[in-house]
């Protein structure tokens, strides 16, 4: 009867993230998606199955990651600036099918743009080249970790 209890136990505790092993799913664990009161989501192979909680066998506790702790701010009130590594259309320029003449005050723009959004892509076509090399002329020295890549 405690085998019972604590079984049962065990089944109330598997939370989405962590594995467990349902009998009539075989012997492989399988990862907990979700969890709503006695029912639990599980991935088996590519499906998604619905599983109530009596059927589990076992539970197989996921790590957690515990975040490490923020650093205390500094007294100036100014805050650190999240970079957006994604690009998007409101941090990209695209430059393609301009003239050199066309562009200069887009890019002074974009640039002032960066500052805020704190990364810019510059799509600047095939070309000659000529493109590519006004803009790299424009571009500031930039702050530590500022990179300028050639495009596929």
């Amino acid at each position: 009867a405690a085998a019972a209890a604590a079984a049962a136990v065990g089944r109330e505790e598997a939370e989405a993230g962590d594995s467990v092993i349902v009998r009539r799913l075989g012997e492989e664990p399988v990862l907990v998606e979700s969890r709503k009161g006695k029912q639990l989501t599980v991935a088996y192979g590519g499906l998604t199955m619905k599983v109530k909680a009596a059927e589990v066998a076992r539970v197989i506790k996921a790590e957690r990651v515990v975040p490490p702790p923020k650093a205390a701010g500094r007294k100036g009130g100014k805050r650190e600036r999240r970079v957006t590594a994604v690009r998007v259309p409101s941090n990209t320029l695209d430059l393609r099918g301009k003239r050199l003449n066309e562009v200069g005050d887009d890019v002074a723009h974009a640039l002032d743009r960066a500052m805020d959004l704190g990364c810019l892509y510059i799509i600047t076509g095939r070309g000659t080249g000529q493109m590519r090399r006004f803009v790299r002329e424009r571009l500031p020295g930039g702050p530590p970790g500022a990179r300028v890549g050639g495009g596929a």
